[in-house]
């Protein structure tokens, strides 16, 4: 006698789905193959004619150079939005839900840098969305600051399929986006939050333990130097005593400078 199957729980079925989502999954596979050159129609004859060959999976260097350039001097975001979203041989723009763009606040003399976007980030596109959010506004209400008061910025705009961890040649990519971002919200002070953020702008071998709770001064372009407080991000602090020990620390050490 074969065992009795039980039916799969409908919460089961439904964390599928959602992994599904967040790893990208847009169709589904049927069991039989279907050759779809079938339905292609026949190419059209064309007159033989010598021309150079385009290589194949290639980016011309004068097309790289052009989005680089148009990144490191777009004059307002939404002309870097479009010219981040051109970067060659990067998928995250293509895989992300949303771009999760900056809030830019005029004349806010504090810029918050927080992470790689999370799962509630990407789905409505802005940045310290859901539980993160609340989290931090509640941090720095402990030292009376406003968040609404701050430009704010992720340290890519696009979340990793499946919140994966970022390439050394994503944050080599992304690097211009996050500078001419912050070069175009001008702040007096920067706060980074977390690991990502503080490695792109101090350094890729930068450990978080090891700086955090200590303005330190890095320069960007378009703006020059300037000074920056790395910091733990929110999500982390939940993670052990220490933790928010430390990050109370840091905030005190934020108080004392604004």
């Amino acid at each position: 006698m074969s065992p009795v199957t039980q039916p799969i729980p409908d919460s089961e079925i439904l964390a599928l789905l959602h992994l599904y989502r967040d790893w990208g999954v847009d169709c589904t596979l049927s069991e039989e193959a279907v050759n779809r050159f079938d339905s292609l129609p026949a190419p059209a004859q064309q007159p033989h004619e010598s021309r150079p060959r385009a290589s194949v999976g290639k980016t011309p260097a004068s097309s790289s150079a052009s989005v680089g350039l148009s990144i490191e001097t777009a004059p307002d975001f939404k002309t870097l939005e479009h010219a981040a979203s051109q970067l060659p041989d990067c998928i995250l723009a293509r895989m992300a839900t949303h771009y999760v763009g900056p809030v830019h606040v005029p004349g806010a003399q504090l810029m918050l840098i927080g992470e790689v976007p999370d799962a509630d980030e990407d789905r409505s596109g802005n940045i310290f969305a859901g539980a993160t959010g609340i989290l931090l506004d509640r941090m720095l209400a402990s030292i009376n600051l406003d968040r609404t008061g701050m430009s704010q910025a992720p340290a890519l705009p696009w979340r990793p399929p499946g919140g994966r961890d970022i390439t050394p040649i994503e944050l080599k990519l992304c690097r211009p986006i996050l500078e001419r971002t912050i070069a175009l919200c001008a702040p007096k002070h920067l706060v980074v939050l977390g690991t990502t953020p503080t490695r792109m702008l101090l350094g890729e071998t930068t450990q978080l333990a090891r700086v955090r709770g200590r303005w330190a001064t890095t320069t960007i372009r378009g703006l020059g130097e300037i000074r920056l407080l790395p910091m733990r991000h929110p999500s982390q602090i939940r993670a052990s005593a220490t933790a928010r020990r430390d990050a109370w620390r840091d905030l005190l050490t934020l108080a004392d400078t604004v």
